[in-house]
């Protein structure tokens, strides 16, 4: 019987040896960081990308379904156009007639993100925050006239995200508060 017992305790220390030998190679194993394809370690805090093709167009319709809450009736489209936040938007538009215009911009992020819109006609500049993930797109009078640029520098580090934006023209009376954001109406 004395036997059995210490058989059983030796199978019991060797199985607890084995045991914590196996579970500290595990520990140390996950202590070490993980190669990239490249050979190199990878960044600890990588930006939040979006799963694939599903939460691409999820965002192009939360996008497109900002774009239409501001948009009046009176609205007829002119231009419109996706770009993506690591691209940015670079774009100079015309501004023919005599109708005013109103430049609508939309932005949809894998997390939390702001993009500055740069609005340029002549001589006048004017800068405006514009955050990823509105329920509304943010709008901008601009007066018919010379030719203007829309500028979204290219997010860095690189985001996922898009850009959606519209040119229209509007009636006058759908223009609201400043009737033109690139002067600005401080004055």
């Amino acid at each position: 019987m004395h036997a059995h017992r210490t058989l059983a305790r030796s199978i019991a220390i060797a199985l607890t040896l084995a045991f914590t030998a196996l579970a500290a190679g595990c520990t140390e194993e996950a202590r070490r960081p993980k190669e990239t394809p490249d050979g190199g370690t990878p960044s600890v805090t990588q930006p939040p990308a979006w799963e694939g093709k599903g939460d691409q167009e999820a965002a192009m319709k939360r996008a497109t379904r900002a774009l239409n809450a501001v948009e009046p009736d009176s609205a007829a489209r002119e231009d419109s156009g996706t770009a993506t936040l690591a691209d940015g938007l670079d774009r100079t538009f015309a501004a023919r007639g005599d109708r005013p215009y109103t430049f609508d911009i939309a932005c949809q992020a894998a997390a939390p993100h702001t993009v500055v819109l740069t609005l340029v006609r002549g001589d006048a500049e004017s800068e405006w925050e514009v955050e990823c993930g509105d329920r509304e797109a943010d709008q901008f009078n601009v007066p018919a006239g010379a030719p203007f640029t829309a500028a979204v520098a290219p997010a860095k580090p690189v985001v996922d995200g898009l850009v959606l934006w519209r040119l229209n023209t509007v009636a006058l009376e759908d223009v609201e508060d400043c009737v033109d954001d690139i002067t600005g109406c401080e004055n």
